[in-house]
């Protein structure tokens, strides 16, 4: 009898144990792909493009493309150097200059939404500030 009991508390053991085990993993999150990001910069109180930000637009585009983006993002970011209203006009200037690039690169003007967000950071005119992101949303 005393071993009909401790291979029933055992089986029950295991049983209590894989289930328990099954569970926790159902409830750990996946890590989730990150969302495809390029940052284009550009120098300080200028909205043009240099050949190397051409050419990650081109990439940006081309892995819209190869990827099924359905939309593209584009942030666009200014330095706190200058008036507030300065930095959200050349926000947008660049966020229309980076548009203009995809739609050239083969992406339609349909996929395409665009955020100036303006002046960020601090007065620092560091490159960092002075970008734009241009993100693939699936």
């Amino acid at each position: 009898m005393i071993c009909g009991i401790s291979k029933f508390c055992r089986s029950t053991f295991l049983f209590v144990l894989l289930t328990a085990a099954t569970a926790a993993s159902a409830q750990t999150p996946t890590p989730t792909a990150q969302i495809p990001r390029f940052l284009v910069y550009f120098d300080e109180f200028s909205a043009n493009l240099s050949d190397e930000a051409k050419a990650t637009i081109a990439d940006a585009a081309k892995r819209a493309r190869d990827s099924g983006a359905k939309t593209i993002v584009v942030q666009a970011r200014a330095s706190a150097t200058g008036r507030p209203e300065t930095n959200k006009y050349l926000a947008q200037t660049r966020s229309s200059i980076v548009a203009d690039q995809l739609e050239e690169d083969g992406i339609a003007r349909t996929m395409i939404r665009q955020e100036p967000i303006g002046q960020t950071g601090s007065s620092d005119p560091s490159v960092y500030n002075r970008r734009v992101d241009i993100i693939l949303e699936h």
